[in-house]
């Protein structure tokens, strides 16, 4: 017999793979990743809110006047939505981490991405703006 053609298990059984379809490990990292995003974009939508609004022709014409300023009120609900976003993020990771056994198991790169753009958030609104209380 060849030696190229020899079994290299050396006895051991073949790996065989009994993973049928993803545990709910799996699936929590994946929801907590969707909620994370969805929390992050409700954030750009409170802070759209909050923002100074911007004049435009109409209302220099008809002398409206425009908010100038940061709307206070909600820049607190901005930072605690970014804050339940990082969670999330962690929470998810954890859960990936416990899957994460065998070589073919791999880290979501959404978990990471929403939870580097979220702490890089928290630290941009802590520089801007403070803490919110």
């Amino acid at each position: 017999m060849n030696d190229d053609k020899k079994p290299r298990n050396h006895g051991r059984p073949a790996f065989v793979d009994r993973r049928k379809k993803n545990d709910w490990v799996v699936h929590m990292a994946t929801i907590l990743s969707i909620l994370s995003w969805l929390v992050a974009f409700t954030v750009l939508f409170v802070l759209e809110q909050a923002s100074p609004e911007k004049e435009t022709i109409l209302e220099r014409m008809f002398g409206i006047t425009v908010r100038d300023y940061w709307n206070s009120s909600l820049l607190p609900i901005a930072f605690i939505l970014l804050v339940i976003s990082l969670c999330f993020c962690i929470f998810a990771f954890i859960f990936n981490m416990l899957r994460k056994r065998r070589k073919t198991d791999k880290y979501k790169k959404s978990i990471i991405i929403i939870g580097a753009i979220t702490l890089i958030g928290i630290v941009i609104f802590m520089i801007r703006f403070g803490l919110p209380y």
